[in-house]
């Protein structure tokens, strides 16, 4: 192979991708990450067992398609493998190091998060609780915001601080779906119930750092959320250190027992915005540096100014466009560039027209979607109605006067539908987290 198998794998996600559609991707293909490959067998990581299972027996025979069609070789073959999340770090040894470097991502870290004006006060915050655990105002400390805007990043980053300079300390760092994976694994009834419970506990108590990714699983898993409320209360009481990340706050996470939501609000609450168009400049120049890229300034400024959504969706662009001039020798000039990105935002870029996105809100709001373009101006039906308008209007060209073709109303009506939203997303939190939901769903 003449190039790098990682370029190879990057490139065919993004195929993947546009083929499976955003919303099969995201669900079971957006964490995959290389391993390694030899003798012609690329190894490909995901974040959990379920999803390793599901990926091998439905997406490997299309995946090998996909590598077979890039590298030219017909016998190239994949493999999936779950690397637990779980970090334990138990007694401090000679071998520390070796036994974490195979679960925290190295580029992880605060000196290589970019900061701004989005995600100023999360990066303070967690870099203080880094460096002072158990701080009543800021424990437990509760991360939010949407998918791909560093969360993760910031909470590896108290991990490798922990492991690099407080020595004294432990953590557990544990995704919230391989929590509930492990409990319902200690709850075996081939198994001494009590004293693999106990055993399951033990893991957290030992902790000075419990780190819990993505809390907004625990949405009806209500003995999970049971036994977290226990070993919760007990690592507080001990004045160890929480960190929690979710999607949401507190308050609007569905089907979580109160009394959980009130310990998370008992703290320090803190939210990650989307990059500005400056702080994604940054983040791209420093993607590029990391692989040795440069780009023209214009070039630069189309990525920054297209690729909107996330800092995870921004880094996938670099490596598709280091993926292809590695392997295709692309010269990555504008019109090159932004082939590749069309063909990156795919799916979504193709599908945001009105239709789509009215039929998107419509499915949101349990509505017909032919009820959006009629008269009715009943509550149910007008806000959905005024929703689209204000989505069309943001992700697709069309003018006033072309929306209010598509609803046969005039230009003024769409531009009071428009204010009269932004004036509910601005008086109603849990309001505009769904029409934020809606976006990006339709972002993919």
């Amino acid at each position: 192979m003449g190039f790098l198998p990682e370029d190879v794998f990057d490139l065919c996600l993004a195929r993947a991708k546009d083929l499976m559609g955003s919303e099969k991707y995201n669900s079971w293909l957006s964490t995959a990450s290389f391993r390694s490959f030899s003798d012609g067998v690329f190894t490909i990581g995901l974040d959990s067992e379920i999803r390793a299972n599901f990926v091998t027996h439905n997406y490997k025979n299309n995946l090998e398609e996909l590598l077979r069609e890039v590298t030219g070789d017909p016998d190239v073959s994949v493999v999936f493998t779950h690397v637990p999340e779980t970090l334990s770090l138990g007694v401090v040894n000679s071998s520390r190091n070796e036994f974490f470097s195979n679960f925290l991502k190295p580029g992880y870290v605060f000196d290589r998060f970019v900061q701004g004006p989005n995600n100023r006060i999360a990066f303070a915050t967690a870099f203080s609780v880094a460096y002072q655990m158990g701080h009543s105002s800021s424990n437990p400390l509760f991360i939010y915001g949407g998918v791909g805007l560093g969360k993760t990043h910031l909470i590896q980053a108290i991990a490798h601080h922990v492991k690099h300079h407080r020595r004294d300390k432990t953590f557990l760092y544990i995704s919230t779906e391989q929590f509930v994976t492990n409990y319902i694994a200690a709850m075996d009834p081939n198994k001494n119930k009590f004293k693999a419970v106990e055993n399951f506990k033990n893991q957290f108590r030992n902790s000075h750092y419990l780190i819990l990714d993505d809390i907004q699983f625990f949405s009806k898993k209500e003995g999970s959320q049971d036994i977290f409320f226990q070993i919760f209360n007990d690592l507080y009481l001990r004045g160890r250190q929480i960190v929690i990340t979710s999607d949401r706050p507190p308050h609007e996470i569905k089907e979580v027992e109160e009394r959980l939501i009130s310990r998370f609000q008992s703290g320090m609450i803190v939210k990650i915005d989307p990059p500005l168009l400056e702080t994604r400049v940054a983040i791209l120049n420093q993607k590029l540096k990391d692989e040795n890229l440069q780009l023209d300034e214009k070039v630069l400024f189309y990525l920054a100014e297209t690729v909107t959504s996330n800092v995870r969706q921004l880094e996938g662009a670099v490596n598709l466009i280091a993926a292809n001039i590695r392997i295709q020798n692309l010269v990555p000039d504008i019109d090159n560039v932004r082939g590749i990105i069309t063909e990156y935002l795919g799916a979504s870029s193709r599908r945001l027209n009105a239709s789509s996105i009215t039929s998107a809100v419509a499915e949101s709001f349990s509505v017909n979607p032919g009820a959006l373009k009629g008269k009715k101006r009943k509550r149910d039906i007008l806000v959905p109605r005024q929703v689209s308008m204000l989505l069309i209007r943001e992700l697709t060209d069309l003018s006033l006067e072309e929306i209010g073709d598509f609803f046969e109303r005039d230009h003024s009506t769409v531009l009071n539908a428009i204010k009269r939203i932004k004036l509910m997303m601005e008086d109603s939190g849990s309001f505009k987290r769904n029409i934020l939901d809606i976006k990006n769903s339709l972002l993919g």
